[in-house]
């Protein structure tokens, strides 16, 4: 079985984007300096942004729209006075930047039409990238890495993938229209065994603070319960030792948070690990790419 990881990305404004292969290449080149097990096949999702030459639209327009709106509305801030001496608006001023920045793309997400774009656009680039991996004569053992938002979406596409008995396009549904047929074609291969998740590896993972976007997980979680890991195809597997899930955070990172007390824990195949990739509030959240420490606790657990 060919093993291969794909990550996706979460968003963060810039007024001219880049791809972000590079930026994957630094962090599966770090884990592989410590764990030369590690995959040295890897492919990436892009998304919020147009890295082609046709005329943007949808979730590839959210990068260029939080650029204009926040160069209108944070400048906004800075220029509101008064007189009380509050040494903490210095951090304060910080944390709405990354407020705004962290969590726009991640609301935009959580609306029926962005979340259909975006996930309509992993759908058809996880395909493409799986195909060129020769999918349908291999079967493919696939380690998802999610940063911040993509943690979010990497979640939501393991249930879709891997849920045993969740009808597609009922309940819990995926994408609405679009990329139904993208969307079906994962899951047959993922019920097929023709792809295997090996491991799901989160960032910054905001999952935690924005885990009520289902009533199904609002009733559950004020009953008192927790989401079931098998739901998302992590479950115990003698030939794969080690978490199923691995979940990085930073308390210095105001959008990383720790998923065990989200999901039933019996399993024993998730583990949250903290590092310390960054001191600073404002750098940490973009930290995990290029830290050696969050190379080093991802090649330990591979």
């Amino acid at each position: 079985m060919k093993e291969v990881v794909y990550y996706i990305h979460g968003v963060t404004p810039r007024q001219q984007p880049i791809p972000h292969h590079d930026l994957y290449g630094k962090l599966n080149q770090g884990v592989r300096d410590y764990n030369p097990d590690w995959p040295e096949i890897f492919g990436g999702a892009e998304w919020g942004w147009n890295p082609g030459t046709d005329t943007s639209h949808d979730q590839q327009l959210l990068s260029q729209a939080q650029t204009q709106l926040g160069n209108r509305v944070l400048p906004e801030i800075s220029e509101a006075k008064d007189f009380s001496l509050n040494p903490a608006r210095i951090a304060l001023n910080q944390l709405r930047e990354i407020n705004f920045y962290g969590f726009s793309d991640m609301f935009y997400y959580t609306s029926n039409t962005g979340k259909e774009a975006v996930r309509g656009a992993i759908c058809r680039q996880l395909i493409e990238f799986l195909q060129n991996q020769g999918v349908e004569n291999e079967d493919l053992s696939v380690t998802f890495v999610g940063h911040s938002a993509g943690c979010v979406i990497a979640f939501d596409l393991l249930f879709h993938l891997f849920h045993p008995t969740e009808p597609a396009f009922e309940s819990h549904c995926f994408v609405y229209k679009d990329s139904q047929d993208e969307a079906q074609q994962l899951r047959e291969w993922s019920s097929k065994g023709n792809v295997r998740l090996r491991r799901l590896i989160t960032m910054g993972n905001p999952l935690a603070s924005m885990a009520f976007r289902h009533s199904r997980v609002v009733e559950a979680m004020a009953a008192g319960e927790r989401l079931d890991p098998a739901h998302y195809g992590l479950i115990p597997d003698a030939t794969l030792p080690g978490p199923r899930w691995l979940n990085l955070w930073d308390l210095d990172d105001p959008l990383g948070w720790p998923v065990l007390p989200l999901m039933d824990a019996e399993t024993q195949v998730i583990e949250d690990v903290y590092v310390n990739v960054s001191d600073w509030i404002t750098k940490a959240h973009n930290a995990y790419w290029t830290s050696k420490p969050a190379h080093k606790a991802i090649a330990e657990r591979w």
